[in-house]
């Protein structure tokens, strides 16, 4: 037969990362890298590349050697090892960060980090220090950082010269500011650098930057400052050029002491906008109400004027504050009109129209400041190219660059991310790129150590992937447009597939009460939650239960599906009146972490217990084998009927003629059938070395014969246990369809509950009844040789005599059919569910697949059967 195409899997998600959440790359200033070096052997021997990781947030004794593979996980330590001429190379991960504080005391190193989170943070637990200290060095550079300090400056400069601070990100929450430079330091040059003060809300009045009376050559180029200025005093030679400052309630910059060679060019100076930078704080009503005053954006004092030149500055006021550009020499100008009219000073200067948009410069941080020039602004292409220490390209490292502030004015280039699951380890990217100049390339990290490189063809860009486990991973995926522009997004995606936990047996539900009456009502909803009961962790995607009707008033069936979803047109366990019927279910669990339970019938009472669950995390994957009896009672193979009361124990590492094995299997897939017990009862199948829990997972009464499938955990040493919880013998049949362990390749993938055949729907099948000795073939995965493994519910209804169902892996391929070339087969010896001539019986199977995919459900009875066959969800390898 031709089954309709698997539809509709709810394990397959789709993750968006709108391109509003763009952020312009901001690559490395030449000199500087980003990329890791080849991998270091040893750190014995210089000059070197010493390798140091932020991702583990830091620890207290350092396991690393500095090798690449074997990273210290304290910057300090790597600091510690390194001479003259050598670089560190620090690592970062998304989220995580280094918790230190860091001293440099070694000259001519470099230390640059990889990525956009290589984080230094020194906590409050650090008591109140920077999170770089540069003491006494000389030849130092560092890039590409991120460094955050509670309570002290990010970066302290203490006595040191010829240092460079690039393309890093710095964070204080500290009233003296967020980097400090003391007097007895020369040479220091910071450029494309974000620095922010972290004061908000109830007004800023700190100095971002400050350089101490004594200092000399200090450049301060393309920098992005938040929530406060620069503050120099008796300075030599001070070039603050081509900054984008939005102050605080202090001055953009302040120049005092005596300070000479001082240039201020290029930059643009800021009022907060109160309506879209409610968090940065320190804007003029809010300084004001605190008590703050409202600073110039430009003070120069009268013994630093003859040694300063401003010019080529733009000033953004945020709607009618009427804010004063300069103090200058003891006098306030309260205008640009003014300052130009009273000499030389600032006869360039402009005043901004188009406010800047906010820019998004970190993954994982947020920020308030407006930098990237609108259309129409004053700043774009009237910068003074010949202004001291000014940069020929921007802060992402772009040129040409002839703007003023720290952001060279591109046209708009986002980025948009849609990340699809395809498969239980693969993923799919579709990259949209929004640019004038039109999408060249994109290059993916995938999260995993793996990275991709594709070029755009008209429209999206896409990269397929796969993973090599399951998991959530963090993706980042950059866009280069064909103006050498480049632009990032990033997120979290996670993989479809899920592995098993073994758990339990344990009862989860038991509606009977002491008079055994029926509980659960005619036609309704029992909601049972999963996640978070009986120690059943949050994100669980499905659930391994026995699910047993009993007290039944009247012939039903019990359908299971996660919470949320609509009632499927399928069924879990058929009933009959007065039947005490089991089922195993696997069933998809609802967003909320709890499932419902449907029942098509009258009253009766529902009892349910758990033997396992599937997270989307590394436990264990799923290996089918070909069906294989492991015990038949009945053979006279030596293993007698099972007394009352008695447990048979069942080897299963090692058997199945070596299908499973010898070690590492956490759990295995049977068919347990109970045939010819004395009397009624149940059976409990368990761990070896535990005791029997309270659950069950065949019920029977007394001459009845009865299947059900069974996903037991497996007792340390191979074995499980069979309790016949009867008064009375009962012969007992076990047959092994697969197993679970860590080194399972196949992931499970729920999908929404199918019916994929019904003998009695023509529309369904044209064939009729399924005939006595004869089989349907199914090819649930011809074309899909990554599809490993199925789980059903079979079930067999107007049953002309006694008899059983056997499901086979068929070795024939669909062009043989079709071709009418099938090799002739027979039924297999195993067993899936067994029936009484006229009873309805349902039985949960977990079944591989033939080398072409073709599955084969044969009536081993001498009369008709039905056969009603739906799909809970597959196992996939890749």
């Amino acid at each position: 037969m031709n089954t309709a195409p698997l539809t509709g899997s709810g394990a397959l998600k789709t993750f968006t990362s709108p391109a509003d959440k763009s952020l312009r790359v901001q690559r490395p200033a030449p000199g500087t890298r980003k990329a890791a070096a080849s991998k270091s052997a040893s750190v014995s021997a210089g000059p070197r590349t010493i390798y140091a990781s932020t991702a583990n947030g830091g620890c207290s004794s350092d396991p690393g050697t500095g090798a690449q593979d074997s990273p210290f996980c304290l910057v300090q330590d790597a600091v510690n090892v390194a001479q003259p001429g050598d670089t560190i190379d620090v690592q970062g991960s998304i989220g995580y960060f280094s918790q230190e504080s860091v001293t440099v005391k070694t000259s001519g190193i470099t230390i640059v980090g990889l990525g956009d989170q290589a984080w230094i943070t020194a906590t409050n637990a650090s008591g109140g220090k920077p999170a770089i200290v540069l003491d006494h060095v000389s030849n130092v550079t560092i890039s590409n950082l991120m460094l955050t300090s509670y309570g002290a400056p990010a970066v302290q400069v203490i006595g040191s010269s010829n240092v460079s601070l690039d393309s890093s990100y710095l964070t204080a929450d500290n009233a003296s500011g967020s980097l400090t430079i003391d007097g007895a330091s020369s040479g220091i040059s910071v450029s494309r650098t974000y620095v922010d003060t972290r004061y908000n809300q109830s007004g800023s009045n700190v100095t971002a930057v400050s350089v101490a009376s004594g200092a000399s050559r200090i450049s301060l180029a393309s920098d992005i400052l938040a929530a406060g200025g620069i503050s120099a005093a008796g300075v030599t030679g001070l070039n603050a050029v081509g900054n984008t400052i939005q102050r605080g309630c202090k001055s953009a910059i302040d120049v005092e002491g005596a300070s000479s060679g001082v240039s201020l060019e290029n930059n643009v100076l800021e009022d907060a906008d109160p309506t879209t930078d409610a968090l940065l704080g320190g804007y003029q009503s809010q300084c004001l109400a605190n008590n703050l005053g409202w600073a110039p954006d430009i003070t120069v004092s009268s013994d630093s004027a003859a040694g300063t030149v401003s010019d080529y500055n733009d000033f953004s006021v945020f709607g009618s504050d009427a804010t004063a550009p300069y103090s200058w020499a003891g006098t306030t100008y309260p205008s640009l009109d003014a300052s130009k009219a009273a000499g030389p000073l600032g006869t360039h200067d402009a005043v901004e129209t188009k406010e800047a948009a906010p820019v998004a410069l970190r993954p994982n941080e947020s920020t308030d400041v407006d930098a990237r020039p609108q259309p129409g602004s004053a700043a774009i292409g009237s910068a003074n190219p010949n202004a001291p220490g000014a940069l020929a390209s921007d802060f992402y490292a772009a040129s040409p660059y002839h703007d003023r502030g720290a952001i060279a004015y591109a046209p708009d280039l986002t980025l948009a991310l849609q990340a699809t699951d395809t498969s239980a380890y693969g993923v799919t990217l579709t990259a949209t790129v929004t640019s004038v100049s039109g999408a060249r390339s994109l290059h993916v990290d995938w999260g995993d150590g793996t990275s991709s490189d594709v070029n755009f063809a008209p429209g999206p860009a896409t990269a397929p992937h796969t993973y090599p486990k399951l998991g959530q991973f963090p993706i980042t995926a950059t866009a280069t447009d064909t103006a050498g522009y480049a632009v990032s997004n990033s997120g979290t995606i996670a993989t479809a597939g899920s592995d098993y936990t073994p758990y339990g047996p344990t009862r989860l539900l038991d509606t009977r009460n002491s008079s055994n009456l029926p509980n659960v009502a005619g036609y309704s909803t029992t909601k049972l939650q999963i996640a978070g009961n009986v120690a059943i962790p949050a994100g669980v995607t499905a659930v391994v239960l026995n699910v047993t009707a009993t007290d039944t008033t009247s012939a039903g069936h019990v359908t299971v599906y996660g919470d949320g979803d609509p009632v499927p047109g399928t069924s879990n366990l058929n009933y009959a009146t007065g039947q005490t019927v089991p089922n195993m279910v696997v069933a998809e669990v609802g967003v909320d972490g709890s499932i419902d339970l449907y029942n098509a019938g009258d009253a009766l009472n529902l009892i349910v217990d758990i033997d396992g669950y599937f997270t989307q995390s590394p436990s264990s994957g799923y290996t089918p084998v070909v069906p294989n009896r492991l015990v038949d009672t009945r053979d006279g193979s030596g293993q007698p009927r099972v007394g009352g009361g008695q447990s048979l124990p069942v080897q299963i590492a090692g058997s199945a003629g070596g299908q499973l094995p010898g070690s590492g299997i956490t759990a295995v897939a049977l068919n347990v059938t109970v045939t010819g017990p004395a009397g009624p009862g149940h059976l409990t199948v368990y761990p070896d070395g535990q005791a029997a829990p309270n659950a069950s997972n065949v019920n029977y009464s007394g001459g009845q014969t009865i299947a059900n499938s069974v996903v037991v955990p497996v007792g340390a040493d191979g074995r499980i246990q069979i309790l016949n919880s009867s008064w009375g013998a009962a012969d007992l049949i076990v047959d092994v369809v697969g197993y679970y362990s860590a080194a399972g390749k196949s992931a499970y993938l729920p999908l929404a509950p199918e019916r994929l055949l019904d003998t009695r729907d023509p529309a369904s099948w044209s064939g009729g009844p399924l005939p006595g000795w004869n089989y349907i073939y199914m090819p649930l995965a011809h074309n899909h040789p990554d599809f490993t493994g199925f789980v059903l519910n079979s079930t067999a209804t107007d049953t002309a005599t006694d008899g059983h169902l056997s499901i086979g892996l068929d070795p024939n391929t669909l062009q043989q059919y079709q071709s009418g070339s099938e090799a002739p087969l027979s039924p297999p010896s195993v067993s899936t569910l067994n029936w009484r001539a006229g009873q309805t019986v349902p039985n949960m199977v977990q079944t591989g697949r033939g080398p072409d995919g073709l599955i084969d459900f044969w009536n081993a009875s001498g009369g008709n059967i039905n056969l009603v066959v739906d799909i809970f969800g597959l196992y996939q390898n890749d």
